[in-house]
C-alpha cells in the first residue's frame, strides 16, 4: 500500500451480495483503463448476451486510456441492464483524494484520466487545476453528479454462492464484510502469499503474466488449488498487454477471449521456435552487466542468477545500478512466411510481436515493417 491509503474511505457497502443462475455464464473483465472501444470488441468476441449472461467489471475502468469520459458512461449503460455488476479499483476514484496533500503532483504524473477529460470539457486549464486540484475536483462532482455518486457507490467486493469477485486481493481468513477495504484494491502480488478460498476468487489489479516465470503469457493464470483466478492482462500497463474476459460457469473457469490494439504485421521469413530461459517481470529488474555485444548486452539477473542476452537498448543504467527498461522473455516464438502477428515495440533490429497471448522477439527484417 501506499501513502494515499487512508485517504480511500469504505464505500456505502463495500460487499455487495449477487445471485448467479445454475448455468449462467458469468462473464467477468478487470482493468479496462478507460478503453471503451477495446472493452466493446472483447464483449462482441465473448459474445455477450444482456438478461442472459451475468457481466462482472471488476475495477480500474478508468485511468491510463484515451476514453475516460465515454468508458465511464458506457460503464453506467451497462451498469442499468440485469445481471451486471461493477466492482471499485484503484484507477477509478473521483473525489476520494480531495484532502490528499500530494494529490497536485500526483494528477501532474497523470495526463490519461478521467480528471484531465472532465476538465478539458469545463474548459479548465492545466494551471489553474495544479493551483488548486482540490477545489477542481470538488467543481468536477458538482459539474457530473451522476458520474460521481456513480463511482463514489461502487462496491470492494461482491459475494455469490460460488464466487468471490475483488479488484485486487482478499484475505483467505477473515469474511468479506471485515476485509481491509484499502487491500482489497490496492494489494499487489497477491497470489504470492493468498491462502485458500472456499469458492471461487476472481482477482485483477496484478499483470496475470507476473505469477508465471516459466511462460510469459497474458492470459488469465488460474491458481486451482487455491481457487483463486488473476485476469489482468496488462491493458495499458504492459507493453503488449491485452484485454482479458474470462468466462466462468457453476463456480468453475472455463478459459477465456482476449484482445488487444497492437498495429498487425506481416511475417516475410520463418523463425524457429526457440523456448524462453528467462521471463523477467517487474519489479525484478535489476542486472549485472557482464559484457556489451554489438547491439546485445550479457547479463545476470540479480534475483534468480541466470545469464541472458538481451537488446542494448532495453538495458539502462540507474542511480541504483543496472536494470531493465521493461519485462523481458527471450522466446523466439515459430513464425511462418505470411503469418500475422501483433507489433508490441521494436528495440533495435529486433521486434517484440504477439503470437496468440505470448509475445516474443524476431529480428525485425523478417516482418513487413513501414
Amino acid at each position: 500500500m501506499g501513502p494515499w491509503s487512508k485517504h480511500y474511505p469504505m464505500a456505502p457497502d463495500m460487499v455487495r451480495k449477487a445471485v448467479f443462475k445454475p448455468g449462467q455464464r458469468v462473464l467477468a473483465i478487470s482493468d479496462i483503463h478507460g478503453c471503451k472501444a477495446l472493452l466493446e470488441r472483447l464483449l462482441q468476441k465473448l459474445d455477450y448476451r444482456p438478461g442472459t449472461d451475468a457481466l462482472v467489471l471488476a475495477g480500474d475502468l478508468l485511468t491510463k486510456g484515451e476514453e475516460n469520459m465515454a468508458m465511464l458512461e458506457f460503464a453506467m449503460e451497462l451498469a442499468a441492464l440485469p445481471d451486471v455488476h461493477i466492482l471499485l479499483g484503484n484507477c477509478d476514484g473521483m473525489n476520494d483524494e480531495a484532502e490528499a496533500p500530494w494529490l497536485p503532483f500526483f494528477l501532474d504524473r497523470q495526463p490519461r484520466q478521467l480528471f484531465w477529460e472532465q476538465c478539458a470539457k469545463q474548459g479548465i486549464g492545466r494551471s489553474e487545476v495544479l493551483a488548486d486540484a482540490h477545489g477542481t475536483i470538488q467543481a468536477l462532482c458538482q459539474a457530473y453528479p451522476k458520474q460521481a455518486a456513480f463511482l463514489a457507490g461502487l462496491p470492494r467486493i461482491l459475494e455469490g454462492e460460488q464466487y468471490y469477485f475483488a479488484h485486487a486481493a482478499m484475505d483467505a481468513a477473515l469474511p468479506p464484510d471485515k476485509q481491509d477495504p484499502v487491500d482489497v484494491i490496492t494489494r499487489r502480488a497477491f497470489l504470492q502469499s493468498a491462502g485458500a478460498f472456499d469458492r471461487l476468487l476472481v482477482v485483477g489489479h496484478y499483470p496475470a503474466c507476473n505469477y508465471d516465470l516459466t511462460e510469459c503469457r497474458l492470459s488469465p493464470y488460474y491458481d486451482k488449488g487455491r481457487n483463486i483466478l488473476c485476469i489482468d492482462g496488462g491493458n495499458r500497463v504492459k507493453t503488449g498487454g491485452q484485454l482479458n474476459g474470462a468466462v466462468l460457469q457453476d463456480g468453475e473457469y472455463l478459459g477465456c477471449e482476449w484482445v488487444d490494439d497492437l498495429p498487425a504485421v506481416r511475417v516475410l521469413r520463418p523463425q524457429t521456435e526457440r523456448p524462453a530461459t528467462v521471463n523477467i517481470n517487474w519489479p525484478n529488474y535489476a542486472v549485472q552487466l557482464l559484457e556489451w555485444q554489438g547491439g546485445w548486452c550479457c547479463c545476470r539477473h540479480e534475483a534468480t542468477g541466470r545469464k541472458f542476452r538481451a537488446p542494448a537498448k532495453l538495458v539502462k543504467q540507474t542511480e541504483t545500478g543496472w536494470k531493465l527498461a521493461d519485462d523481458y522473455t527471450d522466446y523466439r516464438p515459430p513464425l511462418k512466411a505470411g503469418q500475422q502477428v501483433g507489433l508490441a515495440a521494436r528495440a533495435g533490429d529486433w521486434a517484440l510481436i504477439k503470437t496468440g497471448d505470448r509475445p516474443g522477439w524476431v529480428p525485425a527484417d523478417r516482418l513487413q515493417l513501414e
